[in-house]
């Protein structure tokens, strides 16, 4: 029992000795602390303005813009005496949507302008 005790400890003196160790961290390149935080700044601005303008793109309508649309489709097509479903179908296939209620708000602000333009 002693000679197993024994290999454990030289085995954790070994593992400790080899963990001590350690090779020379190479070279970092010199860069100034003013570039480094300016380009930190600029990294975070950016990042921020990129991902709120993607997630704005690609965000579920809001309750009233989906009341828009769909006073707006009764609307256009009342003017063009077509059935509303039709005109929903006509929508989806032009977003590339399956649902009406899928529509993002790119297709909102497309479906919008397309709407009014049938509209005499």
């Amino acid at each position: 029992m002693t000679d197993r005790g024994e290999k454990i400890v030289s085995l954790a003196r070994e593992m400790l000795r080899a963990d001590m160790e350690v090779e020379p961290a190479p070279q970092k390149p010199s860069i100034s602390f003013k570039v480094l935080c300016f380009a930190t700044i600029l990294s975070a601005l950016g990042g921020g303005v990129v991902s709120g303008w993607i997630h704005e793109a690609r965000r579920p309508l809001t309750r009233y813009e989906r009341v828009e649309l769909e006073a707006l489709v009764f609307y256009a097509a009342r003017q063009k005496n077509l059935d509303e479903k039709t005109l929903r179908q006509e929508i989806e296939t032009r977003t590339g949507v399956s649902d009406f209620a899928d529509l993002t708000e790119t297709d909102y602000l497309n479906t919008k302008s397309y709407l009014q333009s049938q509209i005499p």
